[in-house]
């Protein structure tokens, strides 16, 4: 008993570091064992052809310890852009939460 109480545990606290990182511009299908998906797109300019692409991506760990910078700002910078075009989202997640990623991709100019 003492076992599945314990598995449990880990199970939960791995779905709650998962659930912590929703982004409110972004709709992602999320799966138990393995997630990678992109979503949320935010167009700010239409028709203009973004020719550059930066990112900025945080992570966590059982939900218990998160660390990085998902500002649009930051991935403006990462990538060099001065003129953005749109924002997309991306979403990783191992076993149940316990690691996900989450990254701003910026593109524009």
């Amino acid at each position: 008993n003492l076992v599945l109480v314990g598995l449990m545990c880990f199970i939960l606290v791995g779905c709650m570091g998962a659930a912590s990182f929703t982004q409110p511009n972004a709709s992602f299908a999320v799966a138990g064992i393995y997630s990678d998906v992109q979503g949320g797109s935010q167009v700010l300019d239409n028709g203009v052809a973004a020719t550059k692409t930066g990112t900025a991506c945080s992570n966590q760990i059982l939900g218990i310890v998160a660390s990085g910078d998902t500002r649009v700002e930051t991935a403006m910078a990462n990538g060099n852009i001065s003129k953005l075009v749109f924002v997309n989202m991306s979403y990783k997640n191992f076993v149940w939460g316990v690691y996900t990623e989450v990254c701003t991709i910026a593109r524009g100019n």
